[in-house]
């Protein structure tokens, strides 16, 4: 049975929420409820008592358990803010934590949809819509609001959503919850660090954000996560194996230490090269600087090529300034099951950026996809792996 956790917020639409408890009871889904002060304006908790399969909790629950904010997520495998009021939204967007119900949703570790309902002009507020885009670019999910006769006697954007589309959207995203459960996964990120000399080295641009999505959204899908990683800023992703290495044959070992993988995913930017000999001291300027470069370990083509190694699926990433040729031929020639192509150019900078426009490649079919954040590159990704696995 999943466990929703219900967030019933300060909006005249909350009087929806009963029939929401009653749909999500009714498809045996497990209800527990925070409600707000500002929600007690709209609903009484004595029938939400009635309704929910959980308890109802308010602010001064956090009296006698502390922690209650953080046992909320843990316990729950959907967080759903239901009315979502600008006022919530410019909190969590921003980082306020001021009550149980802020607090839950900044401490969450799991999937949270949002169902808006304010007048129209509050929707289209810049403020609200700025904050709104913030949620979205971090991965959040908003259902509606639609247009219609509002409760305040206006007609616009920012009626609440028909509970039978909430209810199918929360279906979904529940069905995703379970996509990969226990799936052992393996994500590769970063650069590698190839040094000249005790303080020199050869790199390059990856930030490593795009794997550290991929990881994340990993977890969020079900699935047993390990990540190694190449030196980032980045902090590392919750509720997963974290391995920091710094070059590629490091890499290359801790992979091989890690066996019967379902899903391997490489999208560590390896450095092509490396230099011969690393000078045991520091070189100064005042001398010549010889350096003399060989390749470096492939390590996508070394694992692709290993039959014991190698994990049931395994997916590449071609970072090329030129056509999808190059990366077509990399998923052959590293025995690759999908490459991720990403097009390098001024209008697709992908190092450091929080956005990527990716190409999703196996042997006989390429899928494009739209600029977007590499959160929702991530949850693509992951769907096409989905769908490969599954033969959809």
């Amino acid at each position: 049975m999943n466990k929703i956790l219900l967030i019933i917020c300060g909006s005249i639409a909350a009087s929806r929420c009963e029939e929401i408890i009653k749909l999500l009871n009714y498809n045996n889904f497990k209800t527990s409820c925070i409600l707000t002060e500002e929600g007690k304006k709209y609903v009484r908790i004595s029938n939400i008592k009635k309704l929910v399969k959980n308890r109802v909790f308010t602010d001064k629950s956090e009296i006698k358990n502390k922690m209650l904010h953080i046992n909320l997520s843990r316990e729950n495998d959907l967080i759903f803010v239901f009315p979502a009021t600008a006022n919530t939204i410019a909190k969590f967007a921003n980082g306020y934590g001021d009550n149980l119900s802020s607090n839950t949703l900044l401490a969450a570790n799991k999937n949270i949809l949002f169902a808006p309902a304010m007048n129209s002009y509050m929707w289209n507020n810049k403020a609200n819509q700025k904050n709104i885009r913030i949620l979205k670019k971090r991965g959040h999910e908003f259902i509606g609001p639609k247009i219609g006769n509002l409760k305040c006697g206006e007609f616009g954007l920012g009626r609440i959503e028909d509970s039978k589309k909430i209810l199918n959207v929360i279906i979904r995203k529940l069905e995703n919850f379970n996509l990969l459960k226990n799936k052992k996964c393996l994500v590769t990120a970063g650069p590698t660090v190839e040094m000249i000399d005790p303080i020199r080295y050869i790199s390059n641009e990856s930030s490593g954000k795009q794997g550290y999505e991929i990881a994340s959204q990993l977890v969020l899908y079900g699935a047993k996560v390990t990540l190694i990683s190449g030196p980032t800023n980045l902090d590392p992703p919750p509720n997963l194996k974290f391995i920091k290495i710094k070059s590629a044959n490091e890499m290359y070992e801790k992979i091989k230490n890690i066996s019967k993988i379902d899903i391997g995913i490489f999208t560590a930017a390896v450095s092509d090269f490396k230099n011969k000999n690393i000078n045991k001291l520091k070189i100064k300027k005042n001398k010549k600087l010889n350096i003399n470069l060989i390749n470096n370990i492939d390590i996508l083509q070394k694992i692709g090529k290993d039959k014991k190694q190698r994990p049931k699926f395994l997916v590449g990433f071609a970072a090329e300034t030129g056509s999808t040729k190059n990366a077509k031929k990399k998923l052959i020639n590293k025995n690759c099951d999908m490459i991720i192509y990403n097009k390098i150019s001024s209008k697709n900078i992908v190092f450091n950026s929080d956005y990527n426009k990716i190409s999703v490649i196996t042997k006989n079919k390429i899928k494009n996809f739209k600029k977007m954040t590499k959160i929702n590159c991530a949850k693509e990704i992951i769907n096409q792996i989905y769908l490969k696995l599954n033969n959809v």
